[in-house]
Formats: C-alpha cells, sequence, structure tokens
C-alpha cells in the first residue's frame, strides 16, 4: 500500500467534493475561497475555526509542536461535523501544518522522509481528507507586499520564514495525489480564470454554471 493511498482512504465517503485552497500567506487563497464558494456554490470553511479551539490558537504566541496539535485539535473537531450533502472550500487545512509548522518540526526527525511519513500517518486520524488540494504560489516578496497592504503582519509572516513554508509545499509534489500548483503571480481575474478552470472539470458535467 502506497502512502498516498493510505491518506486517501481516511476520507468520509461522500460524492461531494472536499476542496483545500493552500499556499503561504498573501498568495490570494482567501479571496480564491470565497470566489469558489460564491460562483460555484461551495459551502466556504477556514482555518483556523471560530470555535473555541480555534479562538484558542490564535489569542497565543505557541511554539510550533504546540501549534501543529492545536490545529490538529481544531480541524478534527469541525471536519466531523461536515455534511456530507455538501460541497466544501477550505481556506487551509491539514497541509498547512505539514508546511508552517514543518519548517521547525521537519529538522526533529531523522530525514524529510521520516517527518513526512509521521505527517501522512496523524493524517489518517482526521475525520475526512481534502478531496483536492490547490497551492497557490508566487515571488514571497509580491505575496509580503500584499500582505502590508492588507494591514499588520502575524506572527508567521516574515520572509524567511514565507520562503521555507512555500519549499515545503513543493516538497508534496509527486507525493499528494489530487494536488495541484497554481501560478499567483498575477492579477485576481487571471487568478480566477485558472481556479474556474480547474473547478470546472471537477463538477459534474451536467451541473448548470
Amino acid at each position: 500500500m502506497s502512502k498516498n493511498r493510505g491518506c486517501r482512504e481516511a476520507l468520509t465517503h461522500s460524492s461531494k467534493l472536499y476542496i483545500a485552497i493552500e499556499g503561504i500567506d498573501g498568495t490570494g487563497k482567501t479571496h480564491v475561497a470565497n470566489h469558489i464558494s460564491e460562483r460555484f456554490g461551495f459551502v466556504k470553511i477556514q482555518e483556523p475555526s471560530n470555535d473555541e479551539l480555534g479562538n484558542f490558537i490564535v489569542n497565543k504566541n505557541w511554539d510550533p509542536l504546540t501549534d501543529f496539535f492545536l490545529f490538529m485539535a481544531d480541524r478534527s473537531n469541525f471536519l466531523k461535523d461536515l455534511d456530507p450533502d455538501r460541497n466544501f472550500v477550505s481556506d487551509r487545512s491539514l497541509y498547512s501544518s505539514y508546511a508552517y509548522q514543518g519548517v521547525y518540526l521537519s529538522s526533529k526527525f531523522p530525514s524529510y522522509d521520516d517527518y513526512f511519513s509521521f505527517f501522512m500517518q496523524i493524517g489518517k486520524l482526521l475525520p475526512r481528507i481534502p478531496d483536492f488540494v490547490f497551492v497557490l504560489y508566487s515571488d514571497v516578496d509580491l505575496a509580503l507586499d500584499r500582505i502590508g497592504k492588507r494591514g499588520t503582519f502575524s506572527r508567521f509572516e516574515k520572509k524567511e520564514f514565507l520562503e521555507g513554508v512555500q519549499q515545503m509545499y513543493f516538497r508534496l509534489q509527486g507525493r499528494i495525489k489530487n494536488l495541484k500548483f497554481i501560478d499567483s503571480n498575477c492579477t485576481l481575474d487571471e487568478l480566477f480564470k485558472s481556479i474556474d478552470r480547474e473547478i470546472i472539470e471537477l463538477l459534474p458535467q451536467d451541473r448548470p454554471l
């Protein structure tokens, strides 16, 4: 059994889609998730959640290991309640924990493969895994410029750290099924057109658009 197949078997059986939008801060994830929700009728969810656990995460400056397990606990709590008869689009998912906390955690393992195996095993415990993942990527300086225009920087939004996070995402290439990288070094309209093509490919062909 391959590593990828093991993670996919953790899926809740459903004919509906759970799509995750990933990438470093400033790549347009929230805009894309909102667009998919509005144009295609997906229910939007986000991480961390607005529940007690999610608020607990954002209101403290946790170390990476604590962050990793708090985020996993938060998503485990809200994913179990997803309606199997609805399509969902998520602003972040478990792969954010892999990349953001993984910049630090991966160095604690004998090799990257050991860290990846640990992550995949943890992922199997979740009630549901994304059916498809779109990772938005861009020049880090451009991403930081976008962040600066919207207001204050979070504890995660530092250039060297975001460069490390983006490299962690790229290391997923060839390891995770149904994961696609999308260039967001462009305008939002151009990005939305790229996303629309991907979503239309995933939806039943007889679905009205």
